[in-house]
């Protein structure tokens, strides 16, 4: 299997693997706990994207502390 056909799988398996998470697990549990409204729906969302973005950068903060504690 050529290394692009490879590539373009693990893509799409990744892919796949995103969405399955946002739609079963994250739009479900908000959409669960919403009281329904769109204003609610809405912040709730943001909120849970806010949350994993502060996850997702949390390593590269924790990286640059390092990197400075190491520098002085």
């Amino acid at each position: 299997m050529a290394d692009a056909d490879k590539w373009g799988e693990r893509d799409a398996r990744r892919r796949k693997i995103i969405e399955d998470a946002v739609i079963n697990a994250a739009d479900r549990i908000i959409l669960d706990g919403s009281d329904g409204s769109v204003e609610e729906t809405d912040y709730l969302t943001g909120e849970v994207a806010r949350k994993f973005m502060e996850k997702a950068l949390h390593p590269f903060s924790r990286d640059l502390l390092r990197k400075g504690i190491e520098e002085d």
